[in-house]
């Protein structure tokens, strides 16, 4: 019996204190109504015997303004995570790919500007530099592919001031037996004047066409006439005269502009 009276006892308190904390929580929601809606609850009634129109307007508080502004932030909240994780996946992409191409492409060279002044790799660096290597002579792939360096460069140049290193294009000329300083500085001054040309000796390009892994070579002549067959790619070399990206023909000038702003920025991130 003392068994049965104890679990009685035990059942009669758990009851008791439901019912009790029941009626504090109807308390306390209905203080929160406007005083014009607040009613009068009967000591000797118990809160499972509370009309059921007092407990539809103590149970519903929320409004759909509420919901909307709740669900709304929420959507926000999570948009802007998203644009983050997108952002730092683009500069961590950036960077992986500029980490592989470091050891593969690029290197040491001496070579003699449009006007005459010997020059080496070491003179570039402090400043990001787009590299074409391409011939006078051209018929016309030069010409196209210069004429979207150019407009890179002018892209670029306007976009200038957010940056910490110059931007300078380089024609590097593949055809040192026909492309003399005086040669090289008449053609390139019909593209743009922000662009440096370099030649030298056969030996010097060679040299650094082969640090670059660029491809040339001199097609039979017609009289004192031939073609270079060469490689067409632009390489962007970064201020510490690191290879980081190339572009080849399939891309215009905006979509060049652009990727290599996005190298200059992921430079500037990595430097500070």
């Amino acid at each position: 019996m003392s068994i049965m009276s104890h679990l009685l006892s035990i059942r009669t308190s758990t009851y008791i204190t439901r019912n009790i904390f029941r009626l504090t929580q109807n308390r306390l929601l209905s203080s929160t109504l406007p005083s014009s809606s607040k009613t009068e609850t009967p000591a000797n009634i118990l809160p499972n015997q509370i009309p059921s129109s007092e407990k539809k307007k103590t149970k519903y508080n929320i409004s759909w303004k509420t919901v909307s502004v709740t669900i709304f932030g929420a959507a926000s909240l999570i948009g802007f995570i998203y644009y983050l994780d997108q952002n730092k996946a683009k500069k961590r992409k950036v960077l992986q790919r500029a980490a592989v191409g470091k050891m593969a492409i690029g290197g040491p060279f001496s070579l003699i500007t449009h006007e005459k002044k010997p020059v080496t790799d070491k003179d570039f660096h402090g400043q990001w530099i787009l590299i074409y290597f391409g011939f006078t002579h051209c018929p016309d792939i030069c010409p196209e592919e210069l004429e979207k360096l150019a407009e890179v460069t002018e892209l670029l140049h306007k976009q200038k001031n957010k940056q910490n290193y110059p931007f300078q294009p380089l024609f590097v000329s593949v055809d040192p037996e026909r492309d003399t300083p005086e040669l090289v500085s008449k053609y390139i001054k019909d593209y743009s004047p922000h662009f440096i040309g370099l030649t030298g000796t056969r030996d010097q390009v060679a040299d650094m066409c082969k640090h670059y892994r660029v491809y040339f070579s001199q097609g039979p002549k017609v009289g004192d006439d031939y073609i270079v067959d060469h490689a067409i790619v632009m390489y962007l070399i970064n201020p510490n005269g690191e290879f980081v990206d190339y572009y080849g023909r399939n891309k215009n000038a905006k979509e060049v502009a652009y990727a290599i702003e996005q190298h200059m920025n992921a430079f500037k991130e990595s430097n500070k």
